[in-house]
């Protein structure tokens, strides 16, 4: 009996799951609208559809059954087709989606270490990628390692989000480069390198997009899709979380008074003198505390919207 329960609670679970995820991909896709308006625009596009096949058919044959047979046929056609063709693009949309989140997803966790732990981390990486061994070395330059015979100077250099690395933050290290004899170079950013570093400098430049390469060529540190959809739910719950909680703070209390003391007109109304006005004052308080709760749903909603990026 334990184990059937457990099994629809699991089956339960994977549905709840499923709809969370079509919901978020299909608003992503979308733009915003979500799958209820999606399917909404769907269906009238296809019943205009269909009655413009029915009435051009019809005025070629005038007959009511050749109608309704072609446009079945080519309803039929035309479904099987938008089917396939959405069901790739949509495939190459979540793709796409799942790897923006992925990129959000490291990023934010390099934007958590503290220097020493970002050379750390880039310390585990290089030697990963390129099988080889990393030593911490001294002044500006982090690591040096040898890399098919040639000998390697790295710089980390962790920078705030948003910001590009220039040839000024590189400064000490090239001139500490130089002066080791050290030619061969590899500058790991968290960020991104500005076009006179790209320009003026020989160095491995490594920024975010490279390092995600890396890890997807490791096959280890890179998000999975499992764990990029756990991702989605846990923002998924954590907003529901927090739509209720700002729900009670901002307007449940008011809401439930207004509410209550509806019903409780309500309920009074056949012991006194004039219970018609009982159940219109009933009727107004109820309304107005389903009012005053649907628009800080809708308030806080639309807050939420305007603070996505």
């Amino acid at each position: 009996m334990m184990e059937e329960l457990w099994d629809i609670k699991g089956f339960l679970k994977d549905i709840r799951r499923r709809i969370i995820l079509h919901s978020y991909y299909t608003r992503k896709i979308k733009d915003g609208k979500s799958s209820q308006a999606a399917l909404v625009d769907w269906i009238f596009s296809t019943l205009f559809l269909v009655l413009f096949f029915l009435i051009t058919i019809f005025n070629s044959t005038r007959s009511v059954l050749a109608s309704v047979s072609i446009t079945m046929i080519l309803l039929s056609f035309y479904i099987i087709v938008m089917v396939a063709w959405r069901g790739r693009v949509r495939a190459r949309r979540i793709v796409a989606i799942n790897e923006q989140l992925a990129t959000e997803r490291i990023s934010g966790q390099l934007d958590k270490y503290s220097n020493r732990d970002f050379i750390t981390y880039v310390r585990d990486l290089l030697e990963s990628y390129y099988s080889t061994k990393f030593d911490e070395y001294k002044d500006n330059i982090d690591l040096v390692g040898e890399i098919d015979g040639e000998i390697y100077g790295v710089k980390c250099i962790k920078a705030p989000a948003g910001t590009r690395v220039t040839l000024k933050n590189m400064e000490y290290f090239i001139l500490d480069m130089e002066g080791n004899g050290i030619r061969e170079g590899i500058v790991v950013t968290n960020t991104s390198f500005a076009d006179e570093v790209r320009e003026e400098t020989d160095y491995l430049l490594m920024g975010l997009e490279q390092i995600e390469d890396m890890l997807k060529m490791a096959k280890e540190g890179y998000p999975s899709r499992e764990e990029i959809e756990d991702l989605i739910i846990d923002r998924y719950d954590m907003g529901r979380k927090e739509l209720m909680g700002n729900i009670g703070f901002r307007g449940k209390g008011k809401a439930y008074k207004f509410i209550l003391l509806g019903v409780v007109f309500y309920l009074v109304s056949p012991l006194v003198s004039y219970p018609l006005y009982y159940k219109v004052v009933a009727f107004i308080s109820v309304l107005y505390g389903t009012i005053i709760g649907v628009y800080n749903i809708a308030s806080y909603i639309m807050g939420r919207g305007e603070e996505t990026p």
